[in-house]
């Protein structure tokens, strides 16, 4: 004979199956209730979260900008510094090139 998961109250009186009844009832009401409270959390967390990443983004894209014209005023210098003396950038691209061809002849061998 298989065994029912649920509970027999059958040999409980009238009223104490009405009282079970109400209390679980109540169980079930208050489990709603929870459950309503827990899906407002939930929502106004996802609201809040929103807002958040919104305003990171914006902060991101403002330093972004400050970023860009801090490297293209540095890069304006660079230039002109290399317009008025080309020697030093010079040098540093045959030193760059030797030893970049180092480094490939060491492979080969």
């Amino acid at each position: 004979m298989a065994h029912s998961r649920g509970f027999d109250l059958s040999h409980l009186a009238d009223g104490t199956q009405e009282r079970f009844g109400r209390q679980f009832a109540s169980l079930a009401s208050e489990a709603r209730h929870l459950s309503e409270a827990l899906a407002r959390y939930t929502e106004s967390a996802r609201h809040d979260l929103g807002h958040v990443a919104h305003d990171l983004a914006d902060q991101a894209v403002q330093k972004g900008a400050v970023a860009a014209r801090v490297m293209g005023r540095q890069a304006w210098k660079a230039g002109k510094a290399v317009r008025n003396d080309p020697v030093p950038v010079v040098v540093a691209l045959v030193g760059l090139a030797c030893l970049l061809s180092l480094v490939v002849s060491s492979g080969r061998r």
